[in-house]
């Protein structure tokens, strides 16, 4: 098995992930002639090390190397659940899984995991690739019909892989539920300049991920600098604000979207916030109550 390590804050992303699957199926399932999926886009492996120590601090480090610049747990060893295994273990199961990962290695052990459930084998496929493929040219099939169909699509990358376009077009099904990782304080603020100074690169990168450019009036305040010079300052609250800027733009694509709960490191530093967004008011609810408590 590939060893993944992640952090004590991972327990209560995990916790709400699972209180809500196990309310989808419970509602779901009694809805005749209905095919609900659960799509895990960075599954893992499965299993993750708990790391007991604290970490240095990464602020400056890129995201996706997190795991080579940790401290090593030389005690205790605690190890999770990852959430392929949360909606695995879940009371109702759903009709189909899909848990897709980049890394061969971890998808050979989430192909383990399948034949753990001989039972639930046919219902249980695992992707190795870009999740964004999968989701636009699988799941998002202009030949599917949603009429009877419903999936919960979890999206919990280590960075900012997952354009504003995906989320866009799984919204347009009215049939599909997310769980965001909104990664503001782990990739996105290493990417937001003090001096607001953009090369064409790196604006298209942050256009593309927020799916508009509006981002750049939300994180900047402008201001008159010497001899009345016109200056750009990146807000105090800016984690705040563009959290609070996308949480509005999935609830006008989407119809519902919960407020965000912030998620922090163990050095009470903001990491990330976790939102759901969908079509259902019920759904939305639950949610709501579970994200919020």
């Amino acid at each position: 098995m590939v060893e993944s390590v992640v952090g004590p804050w991972a327990k209560e992303k995990l916790n709400c992930l699972a209180k809500y699957l196990e309310e989808y199926t419970k509602i779901l399932r009694k809805q005749p002639g209905f095919t609900y999926i659960y799509v895990d886009a960075f599954s893992g492996s499965g299993t993750h090390r708990v790391r007991e120590t604290r970490v240095r601090d990464t602020a400056q480090l890129d995201f996706t190397l997190l795991k080579n610049h940790l401290d090593e747990d030389s005690g205790h060893q605690e190890y999770l659940k990852g959430s392929p295994r949360v909606a695995l273990e879940i009371q109702y199961p759903f009709s189909k899984y899909v848990f897709i990962e980049s890394d061969p290695a971890r998808a050979r052990d989430l192909e383990a995991l399948r034949d753990a459930h001989p039972e639930r084998a046919n219902d249980i496929v695992v992707r190795t690739g870009d999740c964004n493929e999968y989701i636009s040219k699988r799941l998002l099939d202009p030949r599917r019909s949603w009429a009877k169909l419903r999936a919960v699509v979890f999206l919990d990358p280590f960075g900012m892989q997952v354009p504003w376009q995906t989320i866009e077009r799984m919204a347009k099904t009215k049939a599909i539920e997310v769980f965001v990782n909104f990664p503001v304080g782990m990739a996105i603020q290493r990417l937001l300049r003090r001096d607001a100074q953009y090369t064409p690169s790196q604006q298209k990168k942050l256009d593309q991920y927020f799916g508009s450019s509006e981002w750049f009036d939300v994180v900047y305040r402008s201001s008159t600098g010497l001899f009345g010079a016109p200056l750009r300052d990146k807000a105090a609250d800016s984690n705040l604000a563009l959290t609070r800027w996308y949480q509005l733009r999935l609830k006008e694509h989407f119809g519902f979207a919960s407020d965000p709960r912030l998620i922090r490191r163990s050095s009470n530093r903001p990491l990330y916030y976790l939102i759901h967004a969908g079509p259902n008011k019920t759904g939305a609810r639950i949610a709501q109550y579970i994200l919020s408590t």
